[in-house]
């Protein structure tokens, strides 16, 4: 029997289809401990398997897949296409929400936060979760309806919010109780507000010379291939990699044929015969046109109308055939990036010495056709029944096909030369043995056959792997340093009395902005903004010179011409709205900074590649 017993039947399928979407949409950054309550209302732990361990608690394949499912449907529904790229941040994006929301539900049980039957009913009441408040049943014109949703809880007719006060009990406000005790730690000080209403409102107008590495010969700093050396010795720790793979891969990219821009082509002609047989542009247009822009709503569209356009608007191949074209003349096909054009060229006029066109076009994109994904696939699949009958470079020899080399592979690589994101592939480089040879694998863009060369043990990088690096980081460090002393240099001829125009005129690759007027929170000219910036000009004065100052790509000097008075009346205006902002900022803050603390320090085993992930 749930806490309130009264309320329309259709009521009871809306709220489990709620609670269950929610659910399996939910991620960690408001409410917590789904991977719990979902285990315990639909039962589906396999105990006998885990993706992941997470201090001794299991993550379920099957809740991982699924959510990774929920997620690509969210994708979807938006209208995307799914991507490899997105794939492969969806079962990312899923993998650490899990593993922090049992890190959150660990340290409720740890801390025995519970929540009685009273506060649920005055969290259901007062505090509605965001899904409920988001449903329409429980809205009116887009916006949540508290009266509606007020004679909802009060006149139930059975045991339907049962499932949700159930959840409420055992999730939503425990992980609640746990925020709070967060949040007590993120508390807004006066100044602070002062400060944030400083930045935001206050302009001070500086004049500026930035000293960056421009005016450095890089050059000559440097390092030689001794120094690299030694610094590569001292620091060898950094230099350490796991079991690094070195790979060959033949490749087929997902090009459209010759044959399949013909088709295209073939068509193309073909409605440039019934346009020119008195068939009507625009309803073609609607038809047949792939140009995304002409939609207007699911029921309407353009027409295939561009409007009025100018030189520079469109790209070269379409421009030129439009601007040469004569005034309700039809001109096609026409080749560009995009594919192939029948332009209507409606109407021609001249603006302010320029000329304007106004058209309609059908666009004809060139596609790959499935026929020639076929080709590809049938391609691929004999260069790897070869590559295992007869070796890999034997199958090289008899086929004629894309090789690219790959070296240093890790199990964190997240490209693959030439076909990029591909993560089964990863899996087969980090199961096969050397010499082995896959099947074809394929992404959005390619289909590809990989070997593993050689296996290289987990140690130190060698020096020449990582030499050039190290000479630019040093060359970085050197160059910052000369800066400073530069810097340094210039504060003192200012001090002697060297007006900035006269340290321009002698260094031309110094950096100068004049009268720049701008709050703290908009960043300056050249400089922009950072914490050792607005930290100096904060408590400055007019007529004050500050710096050296670090920024973000040298070091600066400015000289305060003005600051602006302090408004008392529009401090006190603002101040509430800003201390609600802050304290949202630190809150947020300090949740994400526990979460990541309680993160590194949690023992986590992943499975993932066993489960055919990467």
């Amino acid at each position: 029997m749930g806490l309130m017993t009264s309320m329309r039947t259709r009521m009871h399928v809306v709220l489990w289809a709620l609670l269950a979407l929610f659910l399996l949409s939910m991620t960690v950054g408001g409410l917590v401990g789904g991977a719990n309550i979902i285990d315990q209302i639909f039962g589906r732990v396999n105990p006998s398997t885990a993706i992941g361990i997470v201090n001794g608690e299991k993550i379920d394949p099957v809740l991982f897949s699924r959510n990774v499912g929920s997620r690509i449907d969210q994708i979807r529904a938006s209208g995307q296409p799914i991507t490899d790229q997105q794939l492969s941040q969806a079962r990312s994006q899923v993998w650490n929400d899990l593993i922090r929301e049992i890190i959150v539900s660990q340290t409720i049980e740890e801390m025995g936060i519970t929540a009685s039957d009273e506060e649920v009913l005055y969290h259901l009441k007062n505090n509605p979760p965001s899904f409920l408040k988001s449903s329409p049943n429980f809205q009116t014109n887009g916006q949540f309806d508290p009266v509606k949703y007020e004679e909802a809880i009060n006149n139930p007719e059975g045991d339907e919010w049962f499932s949700i006060e159930q959840w409420m009990k055992n999730t939503f406000i425990p992980s609640y109780k746990l925020q709070q005790l967060i949040f007590a730690s993120a508390t807004v000080t006066e100044d602070e507000i002062k400060r944030e209403f400083i930045n935001r409102n206050i302009n001070y107008t500086i004049d500026i010379i930035h000293v960056t590495d421009r005016i450095i010969d890089k050059t000559l700093l440097e390092p030689a291939e001794e120094e690299i050396l030694v610094y590569y010795n001292e620091n060898i720790d950094d230099y350490q990699r796991t079991e690094n793979r070195n790979i060959r891969l033949a490749s087929w990219k997902k090009d459209p044929s010759t044959a399949d821009t013909t088709d295209v082509l073939d068509f193309a002609n073909e409605l440039m015969e019934r346009l020119q047989n008195g068939e009507d542009f625009a309803a073609l247009a609607n038809e047949y046109t792939e140009d995304p822009s002409n939609t207007v709503t699911q029921d309407s569209s353009k027409g295939g109308s561009l409007g009025w356009f100018g030189k520079g608007q469109m790209v070269p191949a379409f421009e030129e055939a439009a601007f040469n074209a004569k005034k309700g003349e039809l001109v096609g096909p026409v080749l560009s990036s995009f594919g192939y054009h029948i332009i209507s060229v409606i109407d021609k006029k001249t603006e302010k010495d320029k000329e304007q066109v106004l058209a309609s076009h059908i666009l004809l994109k060139i596609d790959i056709t499935p026929r020639t994904l076929d080709l590809y696939r049938g391609e691929s699949r004999l260069f790897s029944y070869d590559g295992k009958d007869f070796g890999f470079n034997t199958a090289l020899d008899s086929h004629q096909v894309k090789l690219t080399e790959m070296k240093n592979v890790s199990e964190k690589s997240v490209f693959i030369l030439r076909v990029g994101m591909m993560p089964s592939a990863l899996q087969f480089i980090f199961n096969a043995t050397i010499g082995e040879v896959s099947d074809p694998i394929e992404n959005d863009n390619f289909f590809a056959v990989f070997t593993v060369d050689s296996v290289l043990a987990p140690g130190s990088k060698p020096f020449e792997d990582v030499k050039d690096a190290i000479k630019s980081q040093m060359t970085r460090e050197r160059t910052t340093d000369e800066t400073e002393i530069l810097s340094g240099e210039f504060r003192k001829q200012v001090d002697d009395g060297a007006p900035f125009d006269s340290l321009i005129a002698w260094n031309e690759n110094l950096e100068h902005a004049e009268k720049d007027k701008k709050t703290l929170s908009r960043g300056f000219t050249s400089i922009g903004r950072g914490n050792f910036i607005n930290g100096a000009l904060l408590n400055a004065q007019a007529g004050e010179l500050l710096g050296p100052i670090k920024t973000s790509r040298g070091y600066t000097l400015m000289k305060v011409l003005e600051v602006q008075e302090f408004d008392s009346t529009t401090y006190v205006v603002q101040k509430d709205g800003l201390r609600t902002t802050l304290q949202r900022q630190k809150r947020n803050a300090a949740y994400g900074d526990w979460l990541n603390a309680k993160t590194e320090e949690a023992e986590i085993v992943d499975n993932r590649k066993f489960h055919g992930y990467n």
